[in-house]
């Protein structure tokens, strides 16, 4: 009995391990989003979810952020959610 109590603890702690390692790991989908011409903006809400992006800037929200990574042809990554 102590032993099946140990191993599934042991599949509960990996477990959950694996979760957050894929929870941390999320990026953000823009691929609905296209790259436009020099001078015209996509509109966007008024939504504050803040984004952090790999040049170090915030952006505030998936569409302005999705607008950047298609204006820089992609070189702006994901790193995580919330200020920079």
């Amino acid at each position: 009995m102590k032993g099946v109590a140990v191993c599934l603890f042991l599949m509960l702690t990996l477990i959950s391990i694996f979760y957050v390692e894929s929870v941390s790991e999320e990026k953000v989908d823009c691929k609905g989003y296209e790259k436009l011409p020099p001078g015209v903006n996509r509109p966007c809400t008024l939504e504050l979810r803040p984004i952090c992006g790999s040049d170090g800037k915030t952006y505030p929200n998936k569409c302005a952020f999705c607008h950047a990574v298609k204006q820089s042809d992609e070189k702006i990554k994901f790193s995580h959610e919330g200020q920079c």
